[in-house]
């Protein structure tokens, strides 16, 4: 049933206030804001208040530098941020299908996924809706849990970090990958047949940020063998930084197993003795707790059902 406070606010609730209360709350600057709307000063002014009035409560606060959301501001500003960006999206999607196409799908990933899932699934819905446009981030966990959060994507590849994520979003298990510590053939560790973890704390390392699972896992395990923070390290969420970093500047690091193989067998790395600990959540496909898929997010969602199953096949054939 729609309140008669949504009712109201639907009649007069405009994209103007909410393009304006957006862009001042990251922007601060009502000139600066007047002018990338295309409009005077004494008119976005105008704007505001209408916002505030139709709202019943003061969004920001008024100072000689900048314009300062309130409690309730911030609040407004971040619906603001949210419906505008799923206007775009819909205005994205009616567009390629209007032009014919099959809409667009916004899906987020890690890109340390099982073995070739991502661009295999990918591949296959592009050959089934060829007019779809597909956008595509690629980040760590907490990034996309954020941007999941935020409606800026529409579902993720990815995993848990952290047990209250479970509150929000929904996970389907897809798959548990083995993490390898490695370094390049030429590192003086390389071919070394026994290793502890505490031994490599004083050499270089490249890891993920704090805030990412890996990372969270890997400091655990030196916590665990009886090291402090580690000081001598690059922080990057690029795969491709980690391993350039590894085969050309003689660090360590830490990656999946799948992302590892070929590079192994090639000799190009060496995988080091280390067994850690723990390892990683599943890998999985992440959704907003109570959402209904839309068709495009569903028809993903079994076209990676598929190729899972089909992996699984084949390796059971295998065997």
């Amino acid at each position: 049933m729609v309140s008669s406070s949504f009712a109201a606010l639907a009649t007069r609730l405009r994209f103007r206030h909410l393009r304006l209360v957006d862009l001042l709350a990251r922007g601060g600057n009502l000139h600066r804001v007047a002018a990338e709307m295309n409009m005077t000063q004494p008119a976005a002014s105008k704007i505001l208040q209408d916002a505030e009035a139709l709202l019943g409560v003061r969004l920001f606060e008024r100072t000689p530098r900048a314009m300062l959301p309130t409690e309730i501001g911030a609040f407004v500003a971040d619906y603001a941020a949210r419906t505008l960006r799923e206007a775009d999206s819909f205005a994205d999607g009616l567009d390629n299908l209007k032009a014919g196409g099959f809409g667009a799908l916004s899906i987020g990933a890690i890109m340390a996924t099982t073995p070739g899932l991502l661009p295999k699934a990918i591949a296959e819905l592009k050959r089934r809706r060829p007019l779809m446009t597909i956008q595509l981030l690629a980040a760590t966990s907490d990034i996309l849990l954020d941007a999941l959060e935020r409606n800026e994507i529409s579902m993720a590849l990815g995993r848990f970090t952290d047990p209250s994520n479970a509150l929000a979003f929904e996970l389907e298990p897809l798959a548990h990958e083995e993490l390898w510590i490695f370094v390049a053939a030429q590192h003086p560790l390389a071919g070394v047949a026994a290793l502890s973890l505490a031994e490599t704390a004083h050499m270089p390392w490249v890891l993920q940020q704090k805030t990412s699972p890996m990372r969270q896992l890997i400091d655990q395990a030196f916590v665990e063998a009886g090291v402090g923070t580690l000081n001598n390290l690059v922080e990057t969420t690029s795969i491709f930084a980690t391993l350039h970093l590894v085969r050309e500047a003689g660090m360590i690091a830490c990656l999946p197993k799948s992302i590892l193989m070929e590079g192994v067998g090639r000799d190009t790395f060496r995988r080091l003795p280390i067994t850690l600990p723990n390892q990683l959540g599943p890998l999985g496909i992440i959704t907003r707790r109570g959402e209904t898929p839309s068709a495009n997010v569903a028809d993903f969602i079994d076209v990676l059902h598929e190729i899972v199953a089909r992996e699984r096949q084949e390796l059971l054939a295998g065997l």
